[in-house]
């Protein structure tokens, strides 16, 4: 990937190698969430992240920061190499949506889509099972 990101992500890689093992991991993340009145937006983020932390754990702290700014998390990815996404988070009821939005028609068996698509989100058992 060449562009801003990837070139803050090398600066980030050099302020922080001199820590090595203990060096905080840098994400490039797509953040999709939606304010007080619906709206759909969308930031591209890099983020520092403790070396030893989960995907549960970023999660987590993105959905706090988004409340805590009066909006709702309904989807992250992290870019993990050559412009690859991948699905971290999908809220309930995101991909219908997206599905209705974009005039697609969603798959009857949801669960046995994403498992097809290879996408394992930190919830998938919430998307898989409901709540």
């Amino acid at each position: 990937m060449n562009n801003i990101f990837s070139e803050m992500e090398r600066v980030v890689d050099a302020l922080t190698s001199p820590l090595g093992d203990y060096a905080p991991r840098c994400r490039h993340l797509m953040v999709d969430y939606k304010d007080k009145a619906g709206r759909d937006l969308h930031q591209e983020i890099l983020t520092l992240h403790h070396p030893a932390g989960t995907d549960e754990a970023l999660v987590e702290s993105i959905k706090v920061e988004a409340a805590q700014k009066g909006c709702r998390l309904t989807a992250l990815a992290e870019c993990v190499e050559d412009g690859v996404w991948k699905a971290l988070y999908l809220s309930p009821g995101y991909l219908e949506e997206y599905a209705e939005e974009m005039g697609l028609t969603m798959p009857k068996d949801i669960p046995a889509a994403l498992e097809a698509a290879g996408l394992h989100p930190v919830n998938l058992e919430e998307l898989k099972h409901g709540g």
